[in-house]
């Protein structure tokens, strides 16, 4: 009785340690395909005004990146962003230096507009204007070096002193000129792979657990 209870005990130990090991692969299998999905143009969904897709003065949701938006602002401040990659009209990329105005919303709250070249002259208005355009979640890595008037990346924490309104997390390209704003799509080719590999792992861990009383078996038979 206790022989037959220390088989039963142990072919469930087995059937729960493999069951475990492909629940976690095929956990990872999902992590892997999410991953490749990011890695793709997503359907473009409808334009809705900023203060739908972004809350100012919270973190950006994911749900809000690469939202088309539009919104009506006064452009309040300028500066320039050095060697940034843009895309123009047609799909042609290069490093340029861009045009980064500060736009005031109601109530105090203003973001970060990518307008176009910092070479081109735009028209001075003080009158609010409506901008279209795509929100983009800010950078975390220094394109170039700052200054005065000068933006090392796409962050508006790097303005967040200068006027004292209360900012939208990342930043909005505005369309209608030479620069296009296209989807920012994941780079994540490298945790892909990893992903994969921790599939393999885990499942080859799983047919080893399930080989293992066969092992046994041919062990003893050797014997």
């Amino acid at each position: 009785m206790r022989k037959h209870l220390k088989t039963l005990s142990f072919a469930l130990l087995i059937i729960v340690a493999v069951s475990t090991c492909f629940e976690l692969g095929l956990w990872q299998w999902h992590r892997a395909q999410g991953m490749a999905k990011l890695q793709k143009p997503q359907v473009e969904r409808s334009v809705v005004e900023l203060t739908k897709a972004a809350n100012a003065g919270s973190n950006l949701r994911s749900a809000a990146f690469n939202r088309l938006v539009t919104f009506e602002a006064k452009f309040e401040k300028n500066y320039v962003a050095p060697n940034q990659l843009v895309t123009f009209v047609g799909g042609k990329q290069a490093r340029e230096d861009v045009l980064v105005s500060l736009a005031r919303l109601s109530d105090n709250r203003a973001v970060l507009v990518v307008r176009g070249l910092a070479a081109r002259t735009y028209p001075a208005t003080n009158n609010p204007v409506r901008i279209n355009g795509r929100l983009y979640p800010r950078q975390n890595v220094d394109q170039a070096e700052g200054g005065v008037g000068k933006l090392s990346r796409l962050d508006p924490a790097l303005v967040a002193g200068d006027a004292g309104f209360n900012l939208f997390d990342g930043y909005v390209v505005a369309t209608g000129g030479e620069l296009t704003a296209p989807q920012l799509l994941s780079q994540g080719g490298v945790f892909y792979w990893q992903h994969i590999a921790y599939v393999i792992t885990w499942w080859f861990m799983g047919l080893l657990i399930l080989s293992f009383p066969f092992y046994n078996r041919v062990k003893e038979r050797i014997k």
